[in-house]
């Protein structure tokens, strides 16, 4: 008498279910924060390494206002978070068009820092989007085009209300190195003030 064979058909869905939710679940447990926030500043006609060098600012007659919606979610190492912005930005003087931008956001939150009202040092890469050709872009390097890459560098500091901080930024679209063409870039220097809710 033949003994029936066993059938042993593994489940894949519900094992990548399982291992997903159990990779899922202590980041999701952490309920990543959302913030808000506003800025404005100057843009400049400096390349990004000359910003760092106060006494080289050139800042130019264009002037730029934006809000930006941002999550961020604690990695395991909770000095870190990851997370995206959706900034919209209205340029005002030489330049009058609207600018949009999606960046990755990695932060980093020191556990002594110093100066002590620090918070967190940030850095953003992503896409950016002009509504029109930026006249700063032309005037620094004779072309530009609308779709560029944004990347941001931010010192965050704390306040005495415990869900706001502000923030000092490099905002800075380019062409990633000559990875677009044509060559194009600006930099702007902007403050903000941001909420946690």
């Amino acid at each position: 008498m033949r003994l029936p064979t066993p059938h042993f058909r593994l489940p894949i869905r519900k094992i990548v279910t399982v291992a997903f939710c159990a990779l899922a679940t202590p980041l999701a447990a952490q309920q990543g924060a959302w913030t808000g926030a506003v800025f404005g500043g100057v843009l400049t006609s400096n390349d990004f390494e000359e910003v760092f060098q106060p006494n080289q600012i050139d800042f130019v007659d264009s002037q730029i206002a934006g809000v930006i919606l941002g999550y961020e979610l604690r990695l395991p190492d909770d000095r870190w978070t990851l997370g995206a912005e959706l900034q919209v930005a209205k340029h005002f003087g030489i330049q009058t068009h609207t600018e949009i931008n999606v960046p990755v956001v990695l932060r980093y939150h020191p556990r002594n820092p110093w100066p002590r009202p620090l918070e967190s040092v940030a850095f953003g890469i992503g896409g950016s989007h002009a509504t029109a050709l930026p006249q700063v872009e032309i005037n620094n390097d004779g072309a530009t085009r609308r779709n560029l890459i944004y990347w941001l560098f931010e010192v965050e500091f704390a306040t005495p209300q415990p869900s706001d901080t502000v923030f000092l930024r490099l905002h800075h679209r380019s062409d990633a190195f000559g990875l677009l063409d044509p060559p194009a870039g600006s930099n702007g220097v902007v403050f903000g003030l941001r909420r946690s809710f």
